[in-house]
């Protein structure tokens, strides 16, 4: 019986453990955005509606594109505008935070990144990828995911991110 005890024990702390790191295949949370022309959709959810993500929990976050178009996303808040233009944003939520960022190449071939800091995903039409991350506590607060390609930030393409 204690044998059994200790066992589920130790599952428990390297769950946590797991938990906490956040890599572990499969541990993490997962979300799908849907992007198409001029609009981000999670499913259940109404396009460009809010995304909500804790601190803390590691998520895995799948991008698909089932547009016609490339789309250029970043993730940040301040936005900032040239020549009357949406350009970037003043602050970028992934800016010292390690990530993974996995997907298929043209070619077919499987490829994994890991980073410290992602500044924009660029996806073809078709084009599916996934970003494994951690938020930290100094995430939290409401930020934004927009689509930086000319004229559809514009139309309105880009949701909030509400980081709690």
């Amino acid at each position: 019986m204690k044998q059994f005890a200790r066992l589920g024990l130790l599952l428990v702390v390297l769950a946590v453990i797991a938990s906490s790191i956040g890599w572990a295949q499969g541990l993490e949370r997962q979300l799908t955005i849907t992007m198409g022309e001029f609009y981000f959709q999670v499913q259940g959810q109404g396009r460009n509606e809010a995304i909500s993500l804790e601190v803390a929990v590691p998520y895995r976050v799948t991008f698909k594109n089932e547009g016609n178009v490339v789309h250029r996303v970043k993730f940040g808040r301040g936005l900032i505008v040239e020549e009357g233009v949406p350009y970037a944003y003043a602050e970028n939520l992934f800016n010292d935070v390690p990530l993974r960022v996995e997907g298929i190449t043209e070619s077919g071939a499987d490829f994994r990144v890991t980073t410290n800091q992602m500044i924009e995903l660029d996806l073809e039409p078709g084009g599916e990828i996934a970003v494994v991350f951690t938020l930290p506590q100094s995430a939290q607060g409401t930020w934004e995911l927009g689509c930086f390609v000319i004229g559809h930030y514009e139309a309105g393409m880009r949701a909030n991110l509400i980081v709690q």
